[in-house]
């Protein structure tokens, strides 16, 4: 089911969302692909691109005390939300969002996503924009 499908893009949890945006942008020559006002304080979440690969930086108090930083999910592309989702509870998967969530202030017509959880703890989420 899953079976190449293309990455949509790694979600970083940060300290400072802005100064690691800028990092990879000034530094590593990544550029801006999208920049949106977070609905949990008062910062942006930042989708860095290289042409490769996107990350997604935002910025969460909630990381472990030893680091700054970390891999909170890897995110795959969807072109059909419903049926990754129905295909998911079908087959057990364990789901770790409150099913199908969706950001109507991403991208140009929001997106929605859920995630489920491999067994060892990693997020995967299915994206699709709209």
């Amino acid at each position: 089911m899953f079976e190449g499908r293309e990455l949509d893009h790694i979600g970083v949890q940060v300290t400072d969302s802005e100064a690691d945006a800028k990092f990879y942008m000034e530094k590593l020559g990544f550029t801006l692909k999208g920049k949106f006002k977070s609905s949990h304080g008062d910062y942006y979440t930042w989708f860095v691109t290289n042409g490769q690969i996107t990350y997604e930086i935002y910025q969460s108090a909630n990381i472990p005390e030893d680091a700054k930083g970390k891999v909170n999910h890897v995110a795959l592309n969807s072109t059909d939300i419903e049926a990754d989702y129905k295909y998911c509870v079908e087959n057990g998967y364990t789901i770790c969002t409150n099913g199908i969530e969706e950001i109507p202030s991403r991208w140009e017509h929001g997106c929605r996503y859920f995630k489920v959880v491999s067994p060892t703890g990693e997020q995967i989420e299915f994206n699709q924009n709209l």
